[in-house]
């Protein structure tokens, strides 16, 4: 497996593992009615977008010639956020490929990409109810806290979710405002 830094030409890619991974991962969390209405089209649309304007780093992993998944790793975007917290923004991998090492794989780089950057604590946001992806998170050391929860509306419910962190130890120094995370090769 291969990791590598995702173009805009992977936008599809990533868009469809996303669309798949949505509605397998969140079945029975998210209204079918949302999960049937996602678009890979429309999402490929906001990563041709997102990846040509750099807005996070993003990082795909492929087995051969096929994406098999992708993180998207970055500063903090809470308002709560300290100078020093990342934010593991997104990670999916196809559903198909579950189990398979893809998301152990993608987590190291994005892991290793914020610690490249300075950045002391890493934070994710994850639906309360989905219980493998709190299971994998925990398996990386991140921690959950019931005061780090909020509500996400989403087809018309309000969904619970909670802000796991893990710390990356004393001693990295943030980057100024200046210097926020950049893609690396």
């Amino acid at each position: 497996m291969v990791v590598r830094l995702a173009t805009p030409e992977d936008a599809r890619a990533i868009a469809s593992i996303q669309v798949r991974a949505w509605q397998s991962a969140y079945h029975g969390i998210v209204p079918e009615a949302y999960l049937r209405s996602l678009s890979v089209a429309d999402r490929e649309a906001a990563w041709e977008t997102i990846l040509r304007e750099s807005r996070s780093a993003t990082y795909v992993a492929a087995r051969g010639p096929e994406t098999v998944g992708w993180i998207s790793i970055g500063k903090s975007r809470d308002p709560d956020a300290a100078p020093g917290d990342g934010e593991l923004w997104a990670i999916y991998v196809a559903p198909e490929q579950w189990g398979a090492g893809a998301g152990r794989a993608l987590w190291q780089r994005g892991e290793s990409h914020l610690q490249d950057f300075g950045f002391r604590d890493v934070t994710v946001w994850v639906f309360k109810d989905n219980r493998r992806a709190r299971t994998f998170y925990e398996s990386a050391g991140f921690a959950t806290h019931p005061e780090q929860e909020k509500l996400l509306e989403l087809g018309g419910a309000q969904l619970p979710e909670v802000r796991p962190r893990r710390p990356f130890g004393a001693g990295a120094r943030p980057r100024g405002p200046d210097e926020g995370p950049r893609p690396s090769g």
